[in-house]
């Protein structure tokens, strides 16, 4: 079974106007509302695949409320962390030429707070695989990452990370199965720019030997992708072009899209990568995750190559 772990969610409000004038107040058509979180984006479109996983986070107020509420609604299971104050509220908006993200911090952790999702972790008898994604709430101890870590492989699990942080570095050592950078992440934390293919053979090489065993290094807006296990190394692109409505799910689909096609088989990356890039494709063009209408499409139209 995968369990997601999203430490700090929130409810994205994702809206688009004709364009944003200083000082004044800009009218729009509409907006949507999601529960939304890297680790619950991964949750949500795995359920559309038809597989099955448990999301776990920490949760408060009326918003944290609504995004348990609105995961069980999707019908994936949910054992949440119950924390005090309010789950934040991102705002997206696209002003039909640039897309704009207001991030708030979230709700402070207590360390009994991090003592219950140990627990959870510790009693998760179907614990497989462990996707932890996205950024920490404020107060989160510094040891915090290293100890799900910690609790997560001594029940025999894997773990996948996707985080932007330096942290992704500090955690290599560890051994995750996977990690899932953009080239932003990666020229910040391995401190090489992605422009060719020699660029990403050189990070994916640096992120081996410090202990990463699989690397999904995704191309953003390009529309590309590179896998590396450490012995080879695949780049995957899309033929085709989109328009861009919100990214903001997107590569968390991505990567949702590549573990169910290559977890359980470590030799089926040219589907994987197909997949993966076709449901970003879909998403990216979609308000929240979309419906996923088009990937069979799309995923026909996905060429890939081993370098």
């Amino acid at each position: 079974m995968f369990y997601t772990l999203t430490a700090n969610p929130a409810v994205d409000m994702t809206t688009s106007c004709g364009g944003l004038l200083p000082d004044t107040n800009v009218r729009t058509g509409g907006a949507s509302y999601t529960a939304n979180g890297k680790g619950l984006d991964v949750s949500y479109a795995l359920k559309k695949f038809g597989v099955d996983s448990i999301a776990l986070g920490f949760f408060a107020g009326f918003t944290g409320k609504f995004i348990v509420d609105e995961t069980m609604n999707m019908g994936c299971l949910c054992r949440p962390v119950w924390i005090d104050g309010i789950t934040r509220i991102n705002c997206y908006v696209n002003d039909g030429e640039h897309e704009y993200g207001i991030l708030n911090p979230g709700p402070a952790l207590k360390r009994q707070d991090q003592e219950e999702l140990y627990k959870i972790l510790d009693t998760a008898g179907d614990l497989d695989c462990l996707v932890v994604s996205g950024s920490l709430p404020p107060k989160a101890t510094p040891d915090f990452l290293e100890k799900v870590m910690d609790h997560a492989q001594a029940r025999g699990a894997d773990v996948v990370l996707d985080l932007s942080s330096s942290k992704l570095k500090e955690l290599a050592h560890k051994k995750p199965l996977l990690i899932k950078p953009n080239r932003h992440e990666m020229a910040d934390i391995f401190g090489i720019e992605i422009e060719t293919d020699d660029d990403a053979r050189r990070a994916c090489a640096k992120a081996h030997e410090v202990g990463v065993q699989n690397v999904l290094l995704t191309m953003g807006s390009r529309g590309s992708a590179y896998f590396s296990n450490g012995e080879d190394i695949w780049y995957a692109k899309r033929e085709f072009n989109i328009k861009l409505l919100s990214s903001v799910c997107a590569g968390d689909c991505t990567l949702a899209a590549f573990l169910h096609k290559w977890y359980k088989n470590r030799d089926n990356v040219e589907e994987a990568l197909q997949l993966a890039l076709a449901t970003g494709a879909n998403v990216a063009e979609s308000a929240g995750l979309g419906d996923f209408a088009r990937v069979p499409e799309y995923s026909k139209r996905i060429t890939v190559r081993k370098l």
